[in-house]
């Protein structure tokens, strides 16, 4: 029997480290990739094989596919996809005009329970800004 919680509109924030907008990605390691058009930008989800982190990028069509900004979510709460869960993945990745929503599921360490956590990157422009979540289900 599953256990589920639900704590509505608790804002947690997810620290995120910030890459140059030109730094390298291999991208003949993507496990996963998600687009969508955002009024004059393309906004990009990326997922590399055997790396915990998210990539999120924007990119400028009328120049060329310049990336114009990139940013990893490698940790959530202070703690470290790598070393601080058992695992920590995203899913339903979908875009809208504002930006990227996704549900982050994490493992802990300890035996607690998974927990899916609702997200949101705003993106305006070329800008990516900090990802917020807003509820917690654990199950």
């Amino acid at each position: 029997m599953k256990k589920v919680v639900l704590l509505h509109f608790f804002p947690l924030f997810l620290a995120a480290g910030v890459m140059a907008a030109g730094e390298e990605v291999d991208y003949s390691k993507i496990s996963e990739a998600k687009s969508a058009r955002l009024n004059d930008v393309v906004a990009r989800y990326i997922r590399i094989y055997g790396e915990p982190c998210a990539i999120f990028q924007v990119l400028n069509p009328r120049s060329g596919w310049e990336v114009i900004s990139t940013k990893r979510v490698c940790s959530f709460g202070g703690k470290s996809f790598e070393t601080d869960f058992a695992d920590a993945h995203f899913e339903d990745v979908s875009f809208s005009s504002r930006g990227a929503h996704l549900t982050l599921s994490l493992t802990p360490l300890e035996a607690t329970g998974e927990r899916e956590v609702k997200c949101f990157v705003p993106i305006e422009g070329g800008e990516i800004d900090t990802m917020v979540c807003e509820s917690t289900i654990i199950h």
